[in-house]
């Protein structure tokens, strides 16, 4: 009963681990309860060229329009770059990435046999290899104090939605934002 029940919590364990966390790292010398203002500075938006479909104009206003709300709702107050305590800028990035699998096709799925010697008896197990190609997508958030140094960086990445509307983008866009955004300004810093 003990041995099923730990192999169970163990199962649990390791499939917790299997969600995407967001990654953040920041300056520790950095007082960041004294932030109270910040403004954009979008230093290498996509040009209107990318050929990329989730690079778009709009993607761009979902991304900014959800850091503003979890800024706001954080107490931040967004103001002019030269009177702002913060520059926040982002970066988004769309990669083609391979997934491989291992499958197997014998009907009796795992099962091993031996042979003999001198005989043609023996066991045999199809095994198929996989591969699926899927679009991945990153969203990197900067925070830039008014000297132009780097003291906060929160990214996550995460599979694109091949078929989504517009309403299932805005949503997936303000939980990744979340995510990120969950880790500012950071517990313990300064």
């Amino acid at each position: 009963m003990n041995i099923k029940l730990s192999a169970l919590l163990l199962v649990g364990a390791l499939l917790s681990g299997c969600k995407s966390t967001p990654n953040y790292d920041y300056d520790q010398s950095v007082n960041f309860s004294k932030i109270k203002t910040y403004a954009w500075i979008i230093s290498d938006k996509q040009s209107v060229e990318s050929k990329e479909f989730y690079q778009s104009e709009i993607n761009q206003k979902r991304i900014t329009r959800a850091i503003d709300q979890q800024l706001l709702a954080k107490g931040l107050q967004k103001v002019a770059p030269d009177s702002a305590d913060v520059l926040v800028n982002y970066h988004t990035s769309v990669v083609t990435k391979r997934e491989r699998d291992l499958s197997n096709t014998h009907p009796y799925y795992w099962s091993f046999g031996s042979g003999f010697h001198h005989s043609h008896l023996g066991f045999h197990m199809n095994l198929n290899n996989l591969e699926r190609q899927y679009k991945a997508g990153a969203l990197v958030v900067d925070f830039i104090n008014p000297d132009k140094e780097l003291i906060w960086r929160g990214a996550k990445e995460s599979r694109v939605q091949r078929k989504a509307s517009p309403a299932q983008r805005q949503e997936r866009i303000d939980n990744v934002v979340a995510d990120i955004m969950a880790n500012f300004p950071p517990k313990g810093g300064y």
